[in-house]
């Protein structure tokens, strides 16, 4: 291995024998859902809820130039239903491969 040297400094090329420590480090900690199915049930219910409200508003909503709301909620709430399936899907998957 190169060494130092006194006046200028660590030679180029030269190789740290200390190990690498690096100041950011992933704490081991496990997934409070990590099939997500609670996540997007949270959320599709929201979407479902939202929706029902806008449609009761749908003409206060088009009077003011929202109308694009209805339509918005609507598909978060379909694509919700989509990522529901894929989640349960996911996580039948994952305990059928573990037992």
């Amino acid at each position: 291995m190169a060494e130092p040297s006194p006046d200028l400094g660590p030679v180029v090329g030269a190789v740290s024998e200390q190990p690498q420590h690096h100041f950011l480090v992933q704490a081991p900690v496990p997934a409070i859902d990590a099939d997500g199915v609670a996540v997007v049930s949270v959320g599709t219910v929201l979407f479902a809820v939202a929706s029902i409200v806008l449609a009761l508003l749908r003409p206060e909503l088009a009077a003011q130039g929202r109308g694009w709301w209805l339509p918005v909620c609507l598909s978060g709430f379909g694509l919700g239903l989509v990522g529901l399936l894929y989640c349960r899907r996911l996580a039948r998957r994952r305990r059928r491969d573990r037992g």
